[in-house]
Order: structure tokens, then sequence, then C-alpha cells
């Protein structure tokens, strides 16, 4: 099955070396491309060659991913050849400016509202799964963080945890990283203190109902955020966001999840592990447990689509494929077993509809890297949304087209509009204060005479009106 891989990680390596390595993994596509080549590798691991089914779901997913570069390729080379053509030179990828957006009063009102539904939610539910286990774990009495929380976002009492998590997870953590970055560059000390206990606030958010993902996503959101706030560089020191800050709270989650409990491991080789295994290993076996599942049955022509999109709306379940191969998988339906990308393409659109999709997302994440990578300057507002929505379409390797929905796709997209009006405000007041602005009109030379006023006219070498001045 490894023959699967290779001529896939070939055609990426000169895809690596014609475009992503002038725009950086750090992007729409090279995210894509990488977490791609992880799912690919994953899933050939663990495939039976025995099974026709997972054979032929190897070599669907290689075929799909080798058409996503090759396609992503082609529309690199095509707008570059548009751009050698084109009279207009376009600015580098580099060649940037970032300016920093302050708190204002519209940005500190959305974090006050994120911070009063985040409280509410918790409030309404009663506990946080984190704080419960952490409890737990501390008096000697493990508490049951799986059934917290499943309590917590599908018991009796519904508390819209999906609208929840797009200000928990997203929007607040997003803007708290836009303040501290704000106040450890312009702003005072009392400004810095305010900021970093908002920022602790925020990440207690994330890692609140006891699940890791958010908190995963949202430091890589961060990541790509430095990497491009610094120029399309990642600088030594950025690494003390992942390092010195998601470690830590990835140990603790660990260890308050219970997951290194039965284990020989130590908690940080148990977390390293965990970490690893949700890139190569928990997305592969769900996977192939869903394309084994889905594989009999017909092809539902976008119609489980429309179900999880349904999801979306308050009270309606959605789709339940992934409850539905959870449960084959352990009995239970205490949890979901999404298919992965291509696996939820096949199901809804076959064979033909899946090389037409992966055909199109290569176009459009290319046309996306290269349409947000050349702008003359951003501010960082407008481009925590990018990273985000950067993060999101990267590191999209299961589900349906709900998964991005469901993970922040839309808030990031509205933090990236809005940002972008910001740009646009500030350039505007800059315009008007720098704008050359008239003198008044000289008061004319009255002369008295008997029978009223006659005007008495200037010399024609004088100007009319005032000089222009800045």
């Amino acid at each position: 099955m490894i023959l699967l891989f290779l001529p896939v990680l070939g055609l990426a390596v000169v895809h690596y070396f014609v475009a992503i390595r002038r725009y950086g993994i750090l992007s729409p596509d090279g995210l894509f491309v990488v977490c791609q080549l992880l799912m690919l590798y994953g899933t050939i691991r663990l495939i039976n060659p025995a099974s026709d089914t997972e054979v032929f779901y190897g070599r669907l997913m290689a075929a799909a991913i080798a058409l996503y570069i090759g396609a992503s390729l082609v529309t690199y080379l095509w707008l570059r050849h548009s751009e050698a053509l084109s009279a207009k030179p376009r600015e580098s990828y580099s060649a940037y400016r970032v300016s920093l957006v302050p708190p204002t009063a519209a940005i500190m009102t959305v974090v006050v509202i994120s911070i009063v539904v985040t409280a509410a939610y918790f409030s309404a539910v009663g506990y946080s799964a984190f704080i419960e286990g952490l409890r737990g774990q501390l008096n000697g009495v493990p508490a049951d963080i799986a059934t917290l929380r499943l309590e917590s976002y599908a018991g009796n009492a519904y508390f819209f945890p999906g609208y929840v998590n797009q200000f928990k997870n997203v929007i607040l953590p997003s803007l708290a990283l836009v303040l501290v970055v704000w106040s450890f560059n312009r702003g005072g000390l009392l400004a810095r203190a305010a900021s970093i206990v908002l920022a602790a606030a925020a990440l207690l958010g994330l890692v609140a109902t006891g699940q890791r993902g958010a908190l995963v996503l949202f430091l890589l959101t961060a990541m790509v955020y430095t990497f491009l706030h610094n120029g399309r560089r990642l600088p030594r020191k950025a690494m003390l966001v992942p390092l010195g800050l998601g470690l830590p709270l990835m140990l603790l989650s660990t260890y308050v999840l219970g997951r290194s409990a039965d284990s020989a491991e130590s908690p940080i080789r148990a977390a390293l592990n965990g970490l690893l295994a949700r890139f190569v290993n928990d997305n592969q076996v769900s996977g192939i447990a869903a394309f084994n599942y889905t594989a009999s049955s017909p092809v539902r022509h976008g119609a489980e689509w429309l179900e999880g999109l349904a999801g979306i709306l308050p009270g309606d379940r959605g789709s339940t494929l992934s409850a539905e191969v959870f449960y084959t998988m352990y009995g239970s339906t205490r949890g979901t077993s999404p298919p992965s990308l291509w696996g939820s393409i096949h199901y809804n659109l076959d064979t033909m509809g899946l090389i037409l999709i992966a055909a199109l997302l290569g176009v459009l994440l290319q046309l996306l890297t290269q349409r947000t990578m050349r702008a003359a300057s951003y501010n960082s507002l407008e481009l925590v949304g990018f990273s985000g929505v950067t993060v999101v379409l990267g590191t999209w390797m299961a589900g349906g087209l709900e998964t991005p929905l469901n993970v922040g796709l839309v808030a990031y997209l509205g933090l990236w509009y809005w940002g972008s009006r910001t740009r646009l405000g500030q350039r505007q007041l800059s315009r008007r204060a720098n704008a050359p602005t008239r003198r008044p009109l000289p008061r004319p030379a009255f002369a008295g005479a008997a029978m009223g006023l006659s005007y008495a006219p200037r010399h024609s070498s004088r100007p009319r009106y005032g000089t222009w001045h800045s």
C-alpha cells in the first residue's frame, strides 16, 4: 500500500519547490497539502490489504489528493504567467505592512458579549467538564468526562452549544490575541495586565468543555498569525506559544481527562502521543470505518450534506452518520466518528463528483492563497481572521460541508471582513488628515464711493485662490 503514497508525495514535493516555498506552508494551500499527506499516510498504514473496500478507499484518497495538488499547481503557474504578461507588477508575498488595531469601543463591546455568552452557557449547563475533571483528579475520584461532555451539548436541555462555540472558541480568543499584540506594542502596564487576564479567560473558555480540539486549532491559528505578522517568518520566540503555553495546557487537559491514568507512559509522552494520534491515527481510523459503513449504501446526491448543514439550525439534530459509524465501532452513541473529507464527498457525489470537487478545491484554495498574500497592508484584526480561515480550511481532513462551519469558518470570515472594513476606515481617515486644504478666499479690496461700493481688481499675476498646503 505504500506505493499509493510515494507518487502523491513526489507530486507534493514538486508542488512545494515550484509554489509552496514562495508563500509558505502556513497558507491555505500549503497547510491543506500537509494535512492531506498526513491523512493519506495514516490511512495507508491502517488499511487491510485483504479488504477490497479499504484498498479502493486508499486508491480513491490518493487520486483525490493528487488531483488537488495538480489543480493547485496548474492554477499557480497560470496566475504567475498572467502576472508576467501584466504590465502592472504585483507586490511580493512578504512586502506588506501590518498595523495594530487598538481596543476600540466596538471591539470591547464584542469582547464583553463573548464573555457574557460563554459565562451564561456554563451557568446554564451548571458545570465545566474541565474543572470537574480537574477536581476529580485532585480528589482521587476521576469524573466521567465523556458523560459530562455529552450532557453539555446533547443532553435533555439544549443550550445552543454550536453558537456558543463561535464566541467561546473563535471570537473571544481571536480578539484577545489582537488586544495582547496591541497592548505589548502600544499600550501601558495596565493595558498589558488587562490583556493577559483576558487571554487567560479566553484559554480557560477553550478548554472548559473538556475537549482539546478547539485549543489545538486556535494555537495553530496563533502560529499562522505570528508567521504572517512577521513578514512570513516564524521567529524562534514564536515557538513559545505552542511549547510554553500550548504544551502545558495539553498536559493539563490529558491529566484532567484521565487519558494517561491507565498508561505506563508519562503525562508528557501521553499528551504528545495524543496530539500525534489526532493527525495520523484518529481521523484515519474513523475515515476507514465510515467508508466501510457507507460503501454498500446508495449515493446520497448531496442529501447527507444538506442534513449536516440543517444541523446548524437550533434544535435540528442534523446528519446522524457520524453517530452511526461510532456505534458500529464502539457499540455506543456517546461519540462521533465522521468520514474523511474524501469519503464524505464520495458518499454524497460518487467518484465523478469527487474528481470534480478535488480539482475545484485545488483551484479555489490556490486562488484564496494568492488573493490574500499580495495585499500591500493588513491590520491585526484582518490578519487574525485570515489566519483562522487558513487553519479551518487547511486542516479540513474529516467531515462534510458542516465541519468548517462548526469549527468557526463563518466567525473567522466575519473577523476578516470586519478588519478589512476597519482598514478602509483607517485609510479614509488618513487621507482626510493628510489631504491638502484650500485657504479661504481672500477678502476683496473695496473702495468707498459716493454712490456705493466699487471693487478694486487685483493684479493679474497674483493667484486668485490661496496656495495648497498640507
